[in-house]
């Protein structure tokens, strides 16, 4: 049986994050990945609470060097501009798996060991802790701390006994991948309509652009059919019917999801194990980046003392439920709003796109690291 201080569940943005930042306070760390790779699927933007937990840990320019900088959004009804949304701190669009490799590849420099193709077979649990973790080879691995970072069918969730409850919303998610158009490369433009449609499109890269289209209840049409419902209200991006016309969706349904507590005994939960709001409220990936760092500063400070560790947690950690909460409650009410030009306007909060939840970080932790 191998030990270590902390065994992270996940080797997304959020537990690779934390791997690094708890690689860096001298922690012996784990990361534990049932996939070949860094996971692939995730948002592409990182706005100002995550720049700014970037910035302390001296990883933005990184991740500025191959992104996109943007500072505004446009919002349109029914084709027409309704709002702008602007940015002052801009925000950074860089495909999610580009992101995470960038945060992989710095903790090799601070011996962060990965075990990738490694399923876990089942958790074994000692009263409220996780007392080690059997993969499906047969390896076992005892780990002081378990963090799960394990998405929203945690395994680590469910060894801990902790209830999710989830919300489906009323659309269903189209994604495709496209050659960049002019116009796309010129704004991120998000569009409404009456009937409950909506779409965003924005640029990944210098070559590349991303479209969502969501439509309400289960429909699935045909691409002629959807082509002809973009157009009624996709007005300022009309050179991008020259390449949805070949596009390859991808449907996802999407739902929030919120847990009644994010640690137990020995173990804790992160980024989409603990919660998940709407994709359109932009802010899930930085609200994780911030968590990843509160739970490093709680795992480091406990200094490996259980009780220290679950007064942390506790005090630190389990607040962000609240966080978390207000974002996906602005979530649900703007969900409901996409048919509606007045409603949509009233519900939408600048302040929660723009700059989320900023607390200060104890700059003792940021400097020790």
């Amino acid at each position: 049986m191998t030990s270590c201080d902390v065994a992270i569940v996940g080797a997304g943005l959020g537990g690779c994050f934390l791997a690094l930042l708890l690689g860096r306070g001298g922690k012996h760390v784990v990361v534990v990945e049932q996939g070949p790779s860094v996971p692939t699927a995730g948002a592409d933007f990182v706005k100002r609470p995550g720049m700014q937990v970037l910035a302390r840990h001296g990883l933005i320019g990184l991740v500025e060097r191959q992104a996109l900088k943007r500072d505004v959004v446009r919002y349109y009804h029914d084709g027409q501009p309704i709002q702008e949304c602007r940015y002052p701190d801009g925000f950074l669009i860089r495909p999610y798996r580009e992101l995470v490799e960038v945060i992989y590849s710095s903790c090799a420099m601070e011996g962060v060991e990965f075990l990738f193709d490694a399923r876990i077979d089942h958790l074994a649990t000692d009263g409220d802790n996780i007392g080690h973790l059997v993969l499906a080879d047969g390896r076992e691995l005892r780990a002081g701390v378990v963090i799960g970072a394990d998405g929203t069918r945690s395994a680590v969730r469910q060894a801990l006994g902790v209830e999710r409850k989830t919300t489906a919303y009323p659309h269903l998610l189209r994604v495709a991948t496209v050659p960049l158009t002019a116009s796309i490369a010129q704004l991120n433009r998000l569009y409404f309509d009456s009937r409950g449609w909506f779409s965003y499109l924005y640029p990944v890269d210098q070559d590349q652009a991303r479209v969502f289209v969501g439509l309400p209840g289960e429909a699935e049409p045909s691409t002629p059919e959807l082509l002809d419902g973009l157009r009624s209200f996709v007005t300022d991006n009309a050179d991008a019917f020259d390449v949805l016309g070949n596009a390859a969706w991808q449907t996802i349904p999407i739902s929030a999801m919120r847990v009644p507590a994010y640690h137990r005994g020995n173990a804790a939960l992160l980024g989409s194990a603990a919660f998940a709001c709407h994709p359109m409220t932009g802010m899930g990936m930085s609200y994780t980046l911030h968590d990843a760092e509160i739970l490093a500063e709680a795992v480091i400070g406990a200094g490996g003392d259980p009780a220290r560790l679950e007064k942390a947690l506790e005090d630190a950690y389990e607040p962000r439920r609240r966080a978390h909460g207000e974002l996906i409650d602005y979530g649900d009410a703007l969900a409901g709003t996409y048919h509606d030009r007045d409603a949509y306007l009233r519900t939408f909060r600048q302040d929660l796109h723009v700059f989320g939840d900023t607390p200060p970080m104890d700059e003792q932790f940021v400097t020790r690291l």
